[in-house]
């Protein structure tokens, strides 16, 4: 039988993936604190066995492990510590559901109280001189017994709290680019890369470190585990910064800075609309073709003149 416990298991088989708290709940739908808690062998963030065996199954399925090999060994630990307490739980529940039983007055004192009732009927009767049939007292009206209140069993309160870095940011300004890396892992692992428009807020969440850069730091707010840092600096200015577990402020990061705008891509798609591509120039136009040059018509024919005939006397001279 493997000597390692349930939580190592399953902190080992995400960092061979790898992969971040805060990919793991996004994937399995498990809050970033229980997936925290259970690597941690700590299964006392919410009551009852069907709970969590589910959240581990969930997380064992998704991390490709044994899914029932992990419930059998959480059942073979954790199974008889919490026997006793579902019985307390029972038995407490029932104590809180029984009636309560008011004391009865004794019996012998309403007897008492009858008869004394009577004697005093009976004694004025005589004095009044009375006759005929003798009235009846009047019943002795008894107070209801009031019905005993249940009190509902108060539901337990959950509470979990994330022990990593919380960061907020939000656009106030126009807009900014920026990019947010999780961890400290190689390759890293892009959590956000892209332009942030003015309204949106995005919330991130790491185990022990983020790293974090801004093209304009004016149009930028941000806030670090709950705490308003505000503008981090001017419209226009840019930064990057770096900020771990336990750290009440952002560091400035030297060892990285902000790409220029002709650089600023990477592996992470943005969720905004890409720019679209440029138009495609239209083809030349075709060249016209040489039109056939029209060949010479033939020159008229003359018109023929009249011909004239000129008839030239002649003259005979005598010898």
């Amino acid at each position: 039988m493997s000597q390692t416990s349930i939580g190592e298991r399953l902190r080992q088989a995400r960092e061979a993936i790898p992969a971040s708290l805060a990919e793991a709940s996004r994937a399995t739908r498990v809050r970033v604190d229980f997936l925290e808690a259970m690597e941690r062998d700590s299964f006392t963030f919410i009551s009852g066995r069907v709970y969590v065996v589910g959240m581990l199954r969930s997380y064992a399925r998704w991390l490709r492990l044994d899914e029932a090999e992990i419930a059998r060994e959480y059942d073979r630990i954790y199974g008889a510590a919490e026997a006793p307490a579902l019985a307390e739980s029972l038995a407490t529940r029932n104590e809180r559901s029984m009636p309560v039983q008011r004391p009865r007055k004794p019996q012998w004192a309403m007897a008492m109280a009858a008869a004394i009732a009577i004697i005093v009927v009976l004694l004025l009767f005589s004095l009044l001189g009375g006759g005929g049939n003798v009235a009846a007292p009047p019943p002795v009206p008894s107070s209801p017994t009031p019905s005993p209140t249940l009190t509902p069993t108060p539901t337990p309160t959950v509470v979990g709290g994330f022990n990593g870095v919380q960061l907020v940011v939000s656009v106030t300004g126009t807009s900014s680019w920026m990019r947010v890396v999780a961890g400290n892992t190689t390759p890293q692992l892009v959590a956000f890369q892209g332009t942030m428009q003015q309204g949106v807020t995005k919330t991130f969440l790491a185990v022990d470190l983020l790293r974090l850069q801004i093209a304009n730091l004016g149009a930028v707010r941000v806030s670090l585990n709950g705490k308003d840092l505000g503008p981090l600096g001017q419209a226009g200015q840019t930064g990057s910064y770096v900020v771990t577990k336990g750290d009440a402020a952002l560091t400035p990061d030297p060892s990285t800075t902000v790409p220029p705008p002709g650089l600023r891509s990477g592996p992470v798609v943005s969720p905004f609309r890409s720019p679209a591509p440029p138009p495609r120039s239209a083809p030349p136009p075709p060249s016209p073709s040489p039109s056939p040059s029209p060949s010479p018509s033939p020159p008229p024919a003359p018109t023929p003149s009249p011909s004239v005939s000129v008839t030239v006397p002649t003259h005979t001279v005598a010898p």
